[in-house]
């Protein structure tokens, strides 16, 4: 980039009128010690000698404005130049965009005139965890390499911006066939999902996408990047590497997150939350050895809410914090009332797990009950395991120390290595569901990964525990793989504390509900 300099003739010019402004204010200032010597002798002559000084003042005061502003338009639009350029990666930065789409679209997108112009919204969620665990200079380092890849896609096609964070914007033009925008969205998604190298080891990454129309009417920039962000926002619910094109429904659903977040705030107060219990049983003998704590929310008014929209909230406005010391309290309480055989898992988001005081906070929870701490499970998710790997191995050592088990949830859906997972020691590894999912599927990539974590977890003396089993097929295959314990609706719903007293804990096989036959749409309303 070239970078802008004030023009030399405008130096010199502005050298000459400081030196001459400073000459004139010189003698002005011999002059009136001069005159101040000399008898005024009526008030005429003190009237005339005081405009006098007055005008020469002015003039030394002009002069040196002029001065220090001379060519100021020149170092401005220096300064404006640099603002539209995100110093980062090179691309437009937010003010960039903002002045460079009007442009964009009144022009038809080029050469090749397109007829509708989109808005695309990508987002890199995990660039925080990276900063966290590598320095803001490898953050920097992995922003410069999604600009390279979104500038060579896109090039002079369309715009491409970082307009915050891990937030890059793509604005491209696009006929009437919507094959072209699902094309170029997916084009963006997958060169930018690529891996990338940080040190020796290289990374997944996972990237979501919003898109937004950019109508006739060319509504502010602010209303369609806000309108794409929701849409990015709603891609992000469905999984990773998704994307989502906005429409009318989902600023509703935006109202409905702040409408969540403002009740959730009353529930505890409220005692609306509670917690339901999944049964655990050993893959062999059929037998309950645990359950999972999962929480509920029964609105007073609007009755049950899936945690699925809840947590998500509570995690980004503050309030999972309470609401962990409650889930977690409720379990030590309820585990009292459970045979002594049983271990009880709850989880524990990564905001609650990096409190400074949570693990003392546990601690003097656990001595106030008479439970054993070895009934209690507490399961992280993988992608915790990428941040400060020195803190996180501590806390867990810690945790250890008090005699609490540890489950890694989601396994085989994050960054973590046989080499982490080994320092950490853990007592659990849950497979995560989508690959209970695709083993039916005659998927061999899924049935590679089950018997991978299978191995990993043996090497470590750990429990392997396949979560979200739905028929017997799954079952069946995941005993092959040499799975330990399963979870999922083949096995039981999850239940109020009062329901799961009434089961069978006396080590004899567990009923399979195999009547009525598992809903899929109760299978999507009991995710969490």
């Amino acid at each position: 980039m070239k970078r802008n300099t004030v023009p030399q003739q405008t130096r010199i010019f502005r050298a000459i009128t400081i030196f001459s402004s400073g000459m004139g204010a010189a003698m002005l200032a011999l002059w009136a010690l001069d005159m101040a010597g000399m008898t005024l002798s009526s008030y005429r002559e003190a009237a005339t000698f005081g405009a006098i000084v007055l005008g020469l003042a002015s003039l030394a005061g002009a002069g040196t404005a002029h001065a220090y502003f001379a060519g100021g338009d020149d170092t401005s639009q220096s300064y404006e130049a640099l603002l539209n350029v995100d110093s980062v990666t090179g691309l437009l930065s937010r003010k960039g965009l903002a002045e460079s789409l009007e442009d964009y679209v009144s022009k038809g997108g080029g050469p090749s005139r397109m007829n509708r112009f989109f808005l695309i919204s990508l987002d890199f969620d995990s660039l925080r965890d990276f900063n966290e665990t590598y320095g803001l200079e490898t953050g920097d380092s992995l922003l410069r390499v999604f600009g390279d890849r979104l500038r060579r896609v896109v090039g002079e096609t369309g715009l491409a911006a970082r307009t915050s964070g891990g937030e890059f914007v793509i604005v491209l033009g696009a006929n009437h066939d919507d094959r072209e925008l699902r094309a170029a969205t997916e084009a963006l998604l997958g060169v930018l999902s690529l891996p990338v190298r940080v040190g020796n080891a290289s990374h997944s990454v996972f990237w979501n996408a919003g898109v937004a129309e950019i109508h006739k009417n060319r509504p502010p920039m602010e209303r369609i990047l806000r309108h794409a962000n929701l849409a990015r926002t709603t891609s992000r619910a469905t999984g990773r590497g998704t994307w989502s094109i906005y429409h009318p429904e989902m600023s509703q659903v935006a109202a409905y997150r702040h409408w969540i977040e403002a009740e959730l705030s009353g529930a505890l107060q409220r005692e609306e939350l509670m917690l339901h219990y999944q049964p655990k049983v050993d893959a062999v003998t059929g037998a309950i050895v645990g359950y999972e704590a999962l929480l509920r929310w029964n609105h007073h008014q609007n009755g049950s809410i899936p945690p699925s929209e809840f947590i998500p909230i509570a995690e980004q406005c503050g309030l999972i914090q309470q609401i962990g010391d409650f889930v977690l309290r409720r379990v030590c309480e309820d585990l009292e009332q459970l045979p002594d055989h049983i271990v009880v898992s709850a989880n524990v988001s990564p905001a609650q797990f990096n409190r400074d005081d949570f693990v003392s906070n546990l601690g003097r929870l656990i001595n106030g009950t008479e439970m054993r701490p070895g009934r209690l499970e507490i399961e992280v998710t993988e992608t915790l395991l990428i941040r400060n790997h020195s803190e996180i191995r501590r806390l867990l050592g810690r945790l250890r120390d008090l005699g609490i088990k540890l489950a890694i949830d989601d396994f085989g859906t994050g960054y973590s290595n046989l080499s982490t997972l080994s320092e950490l020691r853990f007592n659990t590894l849950k497979i995560d569901k989508s690959f209970v999912d695709r083993l039916t599927e005659k998927d061999p990539a899924a049935s590679t990964m089950v018997a991978s974590i299978v191995g990993m977890a043996r090497s470590m003396n750990a429990m392997v525990v396949a979560e979200g089993v739905e028929t017997e097929e799954q079952a069946t295959l995941l005993r092959a793989a040499g799975c330990t314990v399963m979870q999922g609706y083949l096995f039981g719903k999850p239940q109020p504390l009062s329901s799961v007293k009434r089961q069978n804990h006396d080590g004899k096989p567990f009923l399979v509900h195999t009547s009525p036959p598992v809903r899929q749409t109760d299978v999507l309303a009991a995710a969490s």
